[in-house]
């Protein structure tokens, strides 16, 4: 009998390891986390610019449509666009052409009815260099703006 005690525990813990289907618990936050990445990640995608412009390229804009959806699921976010410039010109000038590029973003948000309210504006101009060196492609991938996350709630919620 005492044989017996000692054994079914141990067979009911290899029997409970071997059920292959999923825990509840583990299923309802891998749900959350993954669809939180998932919205950050668009959040915090970049968009790149033309040299010397601060016009919105069809790529960007559709960019900004995924981020206007992460806008309307999570109603109490709040970012800052940080606009950029390569280092050709001079400091005054992309400075400028940064403040017009994260406008430009901006604008583009509040036309497809996001708050104005929930979006800041900074230029840093050529500075935070995300490729340093000369040539196109260092400068192609410094035109850009930066979106940073003011506030969100604990998990941002994806689009359904």
């Amino acid at each position: 009998m005492s044989a017996l005690v000692r054994v079914l525990p141990i067979a009911a813990l290899v029997l409970a390891a071997c059920n292959p289907s999923p825990k509840p618990a583990a299923a309802a936050v891998s749900a959350p986390v993954a669809s939180s990445a998932a919205a950050l990640a668009t959040m915090n995608a970049f968009i790149h610019f033309e040299n010397d412009q601060f016009n919105l390229s069809d790529s960007a804009k559709a960019m900004l449509d995924d981020k206007v959806a992460i806008f309307r699921a999570n109603p109490g976010m709040r970012i800052v666009i940080v606009g950029y410039a390569s280092e050709p010109g001079t400091a005054d000038y992309n400075f400028s052409l940064g403040g017009r590029r994260a406008t430009a973003a901006k604008d583009y948000l509040v036309s497809r009815g996001i708050d104005a309210n929930r979006i800041e504006i900074e230029t840093r101009g050529q500075g935070e260099l995300v490729l340093e060196g000369p040539g196109e492609v260092a400068a192609a991938e410094n035109r850009r703006d930066e979106f940073r996350l003011l506030i969100g709630s604990g998990y941002l919620v994806q689009p359904k």
